[in-house]
């Protein structure tokens, strides 16, 4: 009887441990950092930072990438970083509204992402306005994979949209590095608006 007893705290603590924590979560986790702000060179947007990351302006060679940043931390021990990254988007599938915009990008992240699950997506309000955001992380749950959430925003323009995605790598530092980055996220601001 003893055994059991033990088995089964065994496997309570166990399957504690692993449980997946939610977007509510990360945007709510006690984590302190110092902060930098950016501001986009053309004003379209401001956010904070962790004040020791580095951030540089980004051209891509996409028709439906207007502008964006990306910022990075510092490599970890085992060589790892985490990034923000912000883009403003003309709409990848001709959508005009915010809705039909995520789940034509929900869509295809579901059909063609190769090694990546989907943990969780939907509407939130976190950013403090309207957003819809999904969750990934890889099928393999090897240490020092990704984990991306990434929201998407209207931009104030019809068939704009900014993209704000935030990354950390699956160590053990996942939480209040994931922490960091969503509670970076949800001081982006939209001067544009």
């Amino acid at each position: 009887m003893k055994f059991i007893r033990k088995f089964i705290v065994l496997i309570l603590i166990v399957s504690c441990s692993n449980k997946e924590n939610s977007l509510e979560e990360y945007a709510n986790f006690p984590v302190k950092f110092a902060k930098q702000k950016i501001n986009y060179p053309t004003n379209d947007f401001s956010i904070f930072i962790p004040k020791n990351w580095e951030w540089k302006v980004e051209s891509y060679d996409n028709e439906n990438i207007i502008l964006g940043i990306d910022a990075s931390s510092k490599s970890d021990i085992d060589g790892f970083i985490d990034i923000i990254s912000i883009q403003k988007i003309k709409s990848f599938g001709e959508n005009k509204d915010l809705k039909s915009e995520f789940e034509y990008c929900l869509n295809l992240i579901e059909n063609n992402s190769q090694n990546r699950k989907i943990i969780e997506s939907g509407f939130t309000e976190i950013l403090n306005q309207k957003s819809y955001y999904f969750r990934t992380k890889s099928d393999t749950d090897q240490y020092g994979e990704t984990e991306i959430i990434s929201f998407i925003i209207d931009s104030g323009i019809e068939g704009v949209f900014y993209n704000l995605t935030a990354s950390a790598s699956q160590t053990s530092d996942l939480e209040k590095n994931m922490s960091i980055l969503v509670q970076s996220l949800m001081t982006f601001e939209n001067l544009n608006n």
